[in-house]
């Protein structure tokens, strides 16, 4: 099946790792051209370098950040047709563990510089009269835990993302938001070594039997099979999608939510 990403141009942040690197790779298999926005300049150029992607790299919980990245990105790849939003990441901690700077900081990247970002992609998607944006966040946003208060800030996300897609849909812009359930990335493996200390075994192992093992399909997912979803949400294929979100998780958001 052809998904209709051949030349269109795709904006990733959060690109440098993890679910922004498996979504790099995947959209540029697709023969979309690509740009990748993140903090560490040596890991987005270990990206960047097999798939020739344009780097951008700015703190995205500034406006300054946001609007210096995006325009080199769309100067670089000559438009925008995609973006992926996907920078951010925030501690476990109940409402008594978080403090004041660190909800703010999160608030800063994950929320502000979602929409920062979705402003910046708007005039250009709306010259053309196309584009699709989607927004990365977590079931733990649509499933509310004691331990991860935080993800107050995912469920913001969801809000958003249905306001904004009913805001530009006669554009031609489609927004939709994307829930994965516990992946093996990197910040996984940080969010998990408390437990797996506490279990006496390593991080991975953890992830695998204790982790994995709870979930309806009995394991962690990757951060590729991620990117392949993002990848069908960004084509053709989803060009009737918007204002909603699909949960990717093995099962782990159990009981009747909406995205």
């Amino acid at each position: 099946m052809d998904l209709g990403l051949n030349g269109r141009r795709a904006i990733i942040t959060g690109g440098s790792r993890g679910i922004g690197a498996a979504t790099a790779a995947a959209l540029h298999a697709e023969g979309a051209l690509v740009a990748i926005i993140g903090r560490d300049a040596a890991a987005l150029a270990a990206v960047a370098e097999p798939i020739g992607a344009h780097v951008a790299v700015a703190d995205l919980a500034t406006a300054n950040g946001v609007r210096t990245a995006v325009d080199s990105c769309i100067a670089a790849l000559g438009g925008v047709d995609v973006l992926v939003n996907n920078a951010g990441a925030s501690p476990n901690g109940t409402i008594d563990d978080i403090t004041d700077e660190q909800w703010q900081h999160a608030f800063d990247l994950k929320v502000m510089g979602y929409m920062r970002c979705m402003r910046s992609v708007l005039p250009a998607m709306r010259a053309q009269r196309f584009g699709r944006i989607v927004n990365v966040g977590g079931t733990a946003g649509i499933r509310a835990t004691p331990g991860y208060t935080l993800a107050a800030l995912n469920a913001a996300i969801v809000h958003l993302t249905r306001s904004t897609a009913e805001h530009v849909g006669r554009d031609g812009i489609s927004v939709v938001s994307l829930h994965p359930g516990p992946t093996l990335t990197d910040r996984l493996r940080t969010m998990l070594e408390r437990g797996a200390a506490n279990a006496g075994i390593e991080i991975d192992e953890f992830a695998a039997n204790v982790v994995g093992k709870a979930l309806p399909l009995g394991r962690v997912g990757s951060a590729e099979e991620v990117a392949r979803m993002i990848v069908v949400l960004c084509s053709d294929v989803a060009a009737w999608v918007t204002g909603g979100g699909i949960s990717i998780d093995g099962g782990a958001a159990i009981g009747v939510v909406g995205g």
